[in-house]
């Protein structure tokens, strides 16, 4: 086993027995796999040809009465990268959750590398969540013409595995109407298509998330209304994977797929190549 992946798999399961001292209630740390602490504690014992999954859990914190759900995913490299987090409450905005999420990605940019810093990040929400909740609500501004247009969104990431944040872009683009999908894993793709304004409101939330790396990669404008829309709905989407933690795109059946939607064409703006089944 690489030494440096049994460290940081050690240093995960130390924050996570300090962290479950401090939260000892139920329901205070939710795994999305219960078992995930014990296969991380047989892996590091005995070896595995497998490697575990990435650690992936949310603190829900009470606070001014509030509950704010704090989501994580902890991937092989961390504490040496940064941590995936997504912070919800119900009681902010879509704003006001852009601004928060926003502000924790540049706290957790400014953290030492090699550092656990869970406690870290939730100890600055606690000292900083009134300054969102307490915030003036922005008016929306007049819409454009521009605005009223069809447009598609293609993203790139460099990974999408946090299951909140999965749902997070799942639940968003239905609530907002928008169609598409979302393919997790290395790297993550997602498309949306909708009204511009509908569009650009997802892609400012979604892209306010930390992400490791994360962009849009190329936006089509709406030549014919009726043949314009490529899907009927908005979903995550899996294909056969490949890799050892299971969770590497394949090539070839996304390239399958945008061809069954007639956009084999934005296989080559999104990875420089041409595509092939």
């Amino acid at each position: 086993m690489d030494e440096k992946l049994r460290e940081n798999l050690q240093s995960q399961l130390s924050e996570m027995e300090v962290l479950q001292s401090m939260f000892p209630n139920p329901g205070e740390i939710k795994f999305e796999d219960n078992a995930i602490l014990a296969t991380m504690s047989r892996f590091l014992d005995y070896g595995s040809l497998d490697l575990p999954p990435f650690l992936d859990f949310t603190v829900n914190l009470t606070m001014d009465e509030h509950k704010i759900e704090v989501s994580f995913n902890l991937s092989h490299e961390y504490p040496q990268a940064e941590p995936d987090i997504f912070i919800r409450a119900n009681h902010l905005s879509r704003e006001q959750h852009s601004r928060i999420n926003g502000d924790c990605t540049k706290f957790v940019c400014e953290l030492e590398r090699g550092e656990a810093c869970v406690y870290s990040i939730l100890d600055w929400l606690r000292e900083n969540h009134t300054h969102y909740a307490d915030g003036p609500s922005e008016s929306a501004p007049p819409r454009s013409q521009e605005e009223e247009k069809l447009t598609r969104l293609w993203i790139y990431s460099h990974h999408i595995y946090n299951k909140t944040k999965r749902r997070e872009i799942v639940g968003l683009a239905n609530e907002l109407g928008l169609t598409g999908f979302c393919l997790p894993g290395k790297p993550g793709i997602v498309c949306v298509e909708g009204l511009a304004r509908d569009c650009n409101s997802w892609w400012l939330i979604i892209k306010s998330m930390t992400w490791q790396k994360i962009l849009c990669k190329a936006r089509e404008d709406c030549v014919d209304p009726e043949t314009f829309r490529k899907f009927e709905n908005f979903e995550e989407i899996a294909f056969q994977t490949q890799g050892n933690r299971c969770n590497h795109m394949d090539m070839g059946e996304l390239n399958r797929y945008l061809e069954a939607h007639n956009l084999q064409h934005i296989f080559k703006e999104l990875f420089g190549i041409d595509g092939k089944s």
